[in-house]
């Protein structure tokens, strides 16, 4: 068994003593030294996530990120493995755990994983969440994670298949999002989400500008809103939120007339009617990994339903 140490300090991202052993795998805050080390150890895991995920999220200001370093294997700075938190208030998200494959199977995932669900905790959070691939359900499940939903990612090749009429949707009006729109957007998906986004959704509106769509009721109200943003050759859509199943076919259509002709990905994180609306646009599914929670439960919130994720984290 390898001897893991957590640095006394590493909840507040402060770096703390050496380890006692150099020859063990120490883990420890993330530092701008470990860069090459991080894009050694997603080649060698073959990190199925979006490098621009890490660059994103890394810039958050209280997004906390451990790695566990291996002095003298290989090279020094290597990385035998990784883990993020972001917390978003009330739901935390652990993301982008890696384990270099010669230290799986030794408890270093699970410490990273125990390291993370602290840190978030400290900062407030009651539902730490994530999304796992098969290989790691049993490993979260034996730490207190339990499933929830299988997550779900929808493709469409042809970007002019299947359209479907959106006329006789009366009442809403759809237009470009604008920073104007930000505030009242920002309230209307944290008491429909549960957590605060706000930084995630700005944050993916500067990456991808002009790519978002938001719809009002005659009132002037936000009823619904859909965000695209870049994703290697297609484009992607989330978060992408609505009132009703009417008014989210009508984002939707709109959303798929203004992509030139580029693939479409959706990623679908519970069992609600965003797949039956996704099928009817001619949209094809695969399950991917498991929706797990670990915490009091989140319950679902009484406000919008959401049809899509952020492109950028599991949410």
């Amino acid at each position: 068994m390898l001897a893991f140490e957590i640095e006394e300090e590493l909840e507040t991202g402060r770096a703390g003593r050496d380890a006692a052993e150099d020859s063990g795998v120490r883990i420890r805050p993330l530092t701008g030294l470990d860069l090459e080390g991080v894009a050694d150890l997603r080649s060698v895991v073959r990190w199925a996530a979006d490098p621009r995920a890490f660059e994103l999220l890394r810039g958050f200001k209280d997004a906390r990120w451990a790695v566990a370093g291996v002095p003298g294997v290989a090279k020094d700075g290597s990385l035998a493995g990784m883990v993020g938190a972001v917390p978003l208030g009330e739901i935390g998200v652990l993301c982008h755990l890696a384990v270099r494959p010669e230290y799986r199977g030794k408890g270093l995932g699970a410490s990273l994983t125990s390291w993370a669900v602290s840190y978030l905790k400290s900062r407030g959070t009651r539902t730490v969440r994530l999304d796992s691939t098969k290989q790691a359900e049993d490993l979260y499940h034996s730490l207190g994670f339990q499933p929830v939903a299988p997550r779900t990612v929808y493709r469409r090749e042809d970007s002019h298949h299947g359209l479907v009429a959106s006329e006789g949707v009366s009442g809403y009006r759809v237009s470009p999002l604008v920073s104007e729109d930000l505030p009242e957007l920002y309230g209307l998906d944290r008491w429909s989400f549960g957590a605060d986004r706000s930084a995630l959704i700005f944050a993916t509106l500067r990456l991808h500008p002009g790519m978002g769509l938001v719809a009002r009721d005659t009132s002037g109200r936000i009823k619904g809103y859909l965000i695209r943003s870049h994703a290697g050759d297609a484009i992607r859509i989330g978060p992408f939120v609505a009132e009703t199943p009417e008014l989210a076919r009508l984002l939707l259509s709109r959303a798929l007339q203004k992509k030139d002709g580029a693939a479409v990905e959706v990623i679908v994180p519970n069992k609600g009617p965003a797949h039956g609306l996704l099928k009817e646009f001619g949209f094809k599914g695969r399950v991917d990994r498991l929706r797990m929670e670990f915490g009091d439960g989140s319950e679902r919130p009484a406000g919008l339903e959401h049809y899509a994720t952020t492109p950028y984290l599991a949410t």
